[in-house]
Order: structure tokens, then sequence, then C-alpha cells
């Protein structure tokens, strides 16, 4: 009996079913880059929601309390001018040779009456004990080239920080002290990380009586360098810090969008969003190098 041969038939089918396939995915794959490409902020902020730092609600969580108990930082505060310059540079090597000061504030912060304290020695002491712990965490390690050279066990997640007799880590007190607890996005221009993309370290404490004034003075410092600016009038092009990206819930709550709080410290840039000429934002590039002398002087 004579058996038909489909072979060919059957080839041509599956061949067609390949190419439909081939075809599908490609459309899909196309779709999925455009809506990429047209929404990277959003995915980025998503992204940071699943692995980046958590979003919060801003609010107000402590009373003035002016006949509170006070913090002395001029022990902090006198290592820092003798250690950073003006632009947020740190002397490494200088600071490892007064570790023993260090230490010696960090002791007093962590026995500072927190709980009794009033909104803005909280505040003070928050930001202060933030900064010196990285400063500490970046001594312990040295020769590093960045603080991403730590290990995440031993990093931003360690909790070995003590604040007012409270054992944190500095995500802890960043995430979970600070953010939920004081509606001021601005925290996030004087918290340093030990990066040359963080905002400068301040050479100076912050202060109860000052920390309004010296975090308006922190922020509008990083809207006048490049390094987390950039604003062309002419083609309404805006480029911002990553930490706008990162936190970008915190300046929303604040103003209701990125652009608009970054439009608080540039006249240009507020004239340009009122007249419906500036875009969306773009990110500039994080600069994870320490943010040393040494690294300056490369520069």
């Amino acid at each position: 009996m004579e058996i038909a041969n489909n072979q060919p038939a059957e080839r041509s089918t599956a061949n067609k079913r390949r190419t439909m396939i081939f075809v599908s995915v490609s459309l899909l794959l196309v779709t999925a880059a455009a809506f990429a490409w047209f929404n990277v902020g959003a995915i980025e902020r998503s992204l940071i929601g699943l692995f980046g730092p958590p979003q919060v609600e801003l609010r107000e969580a402590y009373s003035a309390n002016a006949a509170g108990p006070t913090m002395d930082h001029s022990s902090f505060d006198s290592l820092l001018k003798k250690h950073v310059d003006d632009d947020g540079w740190v002397d490494y090597e200088g600071l490892e040779g007064e570790e023993s000061k260090l230490d010696r504030y960090l002791q007093s912060v962590a026995a500072a009456p927190f709980d009794e304290m009033g909104r803005d020695e909280k505040l003070a002491l928050l930001i202060n004990g933030y900064n010196a712990s990285t400063l500490k965490l970046i001594l312990d390690q040295m020769p590093i080239d960045s603080i991403q050279d730590i290990s995440e066990a031993d990093r931003w997640d360690a909790v070995r920080w003590n604040i007012g007799g409270n054992q944190w880590s500095l995500n802890q007190i960043e995430h979970e002290q600070i953010r939920p607890k004081f509606a001021e996005p601005r925290v996030h221009f004087a918290l340093v990380c030990a990066a040359i993309g963080c905002p400068p370290l301040r050479n100076e404490a912050y202060n109860a009586t000052r920390v309004n004034d010296q975090l308006q003075d922190q922020t509008e410092y990083v809207h006048e360098h490049s390094t987390w600016f950039a604003f062309d009038p002419d083609s309404g092009k805006l480029q911002l810090t990553k930490l706008y990206s990162w936190y970008g819930g915190d300046f929303e709550q604040a103003a209701g969008s990125v652009s608009t709080f970054a439009a608080r410290y540039s006249p240009a840039l507020k004239q340009a969003i009122e007249s419906g000429v500036a875009s969306s934002p773009s990110w500039l590039p994080y600069d994870w190098n320490l943010n040393s002398l040494k690294n300056k002087q490369r520069r």
C-alpha cells in the first residue's frame, strides 16, 4: 500500500507557526521597550519600591518642646571644620588621626536623651548621628575606593549605631526615624553617604537652633552645582540628581512633583514650568567613588 508523504506540508506549517511566534514575541518586545522608554521614571521608582528605599508618608511626629533637653554638637563641629573643606570633600587620613574624638562624639550621641528632646533637637541629632556614623564606617574600612566596596552586611543594614540609647542601622535611621517622622525632604541633601554623587558633607554640625536655615542653605548649594542639578532654559532640558528619582515620593508629597520641588531653588526652572516649556527630568550620573580630598585632587 502506498503511503502519502506529508512531510513537506507539515514542515511548512511548522515554519509558519515559528514565524508567527517570532513576530508576536518581537512585537511584544518592541512594545515593552517603547513603554519603558516613555515611562522610565515610573518604572525606576517602582523598582526602587521593591529593591531600594521604601515609600513613606511624610508627617511631623514630634512637638517643638522648647523646654526639652539640648545636645552639644561642638566636638563634631570642630572635627568637620578641620577635616572637611567648603565643598564637602573629606580628609579621611587626617580624620583617622583623630578617630578617638569621633568615637567620643558618637558616645555622646548614644547617651543623648532622645525621647525627651523637641522636634528640632531630634532632627539635628539624627542628621549628625547619621553623618558621624558614616564617617566612622569609612574609617573602619580604610583603605577603600567606595562605600560600595563594603559588604552589604557591614554597610547600610548593619545594626550597630546607637542614637539616644537606640541601636539602629543607617537605613533605619534614615527610613524609619527621619523620613516618616519629619515632613522634611531637604534631609536628602543633608544625609551623606560618603560618595561624590551624594550631597556634600557640610563642614559644620547641624544645630537645633539653626537646622531649618542650614537645610535651606544646603539645598540651595546642591541646586547651584551641576553634579546634582542642570537646567537649560533654551531647550527646557532638566537633569536632576538620582536622589530625586529614588525619593520621588517624598518630593511629590511636598510639592506635587520632583520638578516643582526643584523649581523652588531655580527661578529659571520655575518660569519654564509656568510657561509649559520644561521637559520631564532625566537623571544625572551618580558617582559612588569616595568623597575624599584625594579624589578631589584627581578631578
